[in-house]
């Protein structure tokens, strides 16, 4: 998708080779990002000068670096300095969980840091856009996509994940877990003050500081999130928006475009009308 004022192009590449799967690239975006992850997502900075805000501190993103985050998490990018090109590497979970367990590392993958200052990791990566671009045999995108996870993993995977057992998170973590169940239906915030125990006023403050986003953003990034597949399989605009529980087709598409920056339709890879 372009972006006539800006010039900026959005696009999603995915490859029948790479189940589980997809890279977004970004070219000549001044675009401010509000991500919730539910994969592992590795943004490759090929020209980027951003300030980013991750697990509560600020991650200043250079040409050639390299972003790692986490499923359950959400980055925010305070400052854009010039238009940015990158791509970003949406890979499942369990995808990561297989690879780091052929590397001798068990248990939840975690990243040691957020950045990463790699030029090997940068050209593995674009390797495989170029495998993916190219639409080049199945053994030759299999083998660049190991070649870029060995580079990942290896060199950036903590062997012992940190574990945080501070039980003052626990009624946040209730309250996170409870609108992951019900993420598709109206919740009140009385409900979830209920849940957590905490007032209305204190609960939003923390939950935000935990998250990087207030109850309410946090369960439309979620609905966001789970649209994904669904658009993917070629469901309807109309029936993602009932699934999700949004209050129509048009109330989902204006979230979808302000979030992912193109709309359902360009997502699914149709052309717009």
């Amino acid at each position: 998708m372009t972006n006539r004022e800006t010039q900026e192009v959005i696009r999603f590449l995915r490859s029948t080779a790479l189940p589980d799967f997809e890279m977004l690239t970004v070219k000549n975006s001044t675009h401010r990002w509000r991500v919730f992850h539910e994969r592992f997502s590795i943004c490759n900075c090929e020209f980027v000068a951003a300030d980013i805000r991750y697990r509560g501190k600020m991650h200043s993103a250079g040409d050639r670096s390299t972003l790692l985050f986490e499923p359950g998490e959400t980055h925010i990018t305070e400052r854009v300095a010039k238009p940015q090109n990158f791509q970003v590497l949406h890979i499942a979970p369990e995808t990561i969980r297989d690879f780091s367990e052929e590397l001798g590392v068990t248990g939840e993958p975690h990243f040691r840091d957020a950045l990463a200052d790699s030029v090997a990791l940068y050209s593995s990566c674009k390797r495989l856009e170029k495998a993916i671009l190219d639409d080049a045999p199945l053994l030759e995108q299999q083998v660049c996509f190991t070649q870029y996870l060995g580079a990942l993993l290896s060199s950036h995977l903590e062997k012992r994940a940190a574990i945080r057992t501070d039980s003052s998170r626990l009624p946040i973590l209730r309250v996170r877990d409870y609108l992951h169940e019900h993420f598709a239906r109206q919740v009140s915030l009385e409900e979830l003050a209920s849940i957590s125990g905490y007032s209305r006023f204190y609960l939003v403050k923390a939950f935000a500081k935990e998250y990087g986003l207030p109850p309410h953003q946090y369960q439309i990034q979620l609905r966001i999130e789970r649209s994904l597949p669904l658009l993917r399989q070629g469901m309807t605009l109309s029936n993602v928006a009932h699934v999700l529980g949004f209050t129509d087709q048009s109330h989902f598409f204006r979230h979808f475009t302000r979030i992912m920056g193109l709309t359902p339709g360009n997502y699914q890879g149709k052309k717009a009308a």
